[in-house]
């Protein structure tokens, strides 16, 4: 699977949309499937992306959002699994939403690019405010 920077991206987007501090795994699956087009809400691709954006800590789970592990031949949704976006992953959105930083880490692993975007945010807002 090859990373998709504007999925991570919808993914954090609607999460922080959301109004309530946590979300219904299967109600953001089928958000980013509306908003997609996908033909089915839980697809390898946002499997994937959930678990990389789990891995770089700008998602949490509350509770169990899969099972994985040997006895299961792909990660399996667990029922009423919800999740949130965290910290990070708002400050990292807030990078994604500045095109010129969007398009410096899109290329980049989601870790890389969750500092680096951070970094860069943090430089562009010292400039802004003439600090430092």
């Amino acid at each position: 699977m090859k990373q998709d920077m504007e999925f991570i991206k919808l993914i954090l987007q609607t999460l922080a949309d959301n109004k309530s501090y946590f979300m219904m795994l299967n109600t953001l699956a089928e958000q980013v499937q509306e908003k997609t087009n996908e033909e089915q809400p839980f697809n390898d691709k946002f499997i994937g992306h959930f678990f990389l954006a789990k891995d770089a800590n700008l998602i949490a789970e509350l509770g169990v959002c899969f099972y994985t592990g040997q006895g299961y031949s792909r990660p399996m949704r667990a029922n009423g699994a919800k999740l949130r976006i965290t910290a990070q992953g708002l400050e990292f959105l807030d990078a994604l939403k500045n095109d010129t930083i969007f398009h410096k880490v899109k290329g980049f692993s989601l870790g890389v690019a969750t500092d680096v975007g951070k970094n860069l945010l943090t430089s562009l807002i010292n400039k802004t405010l003439g600090i430092g």
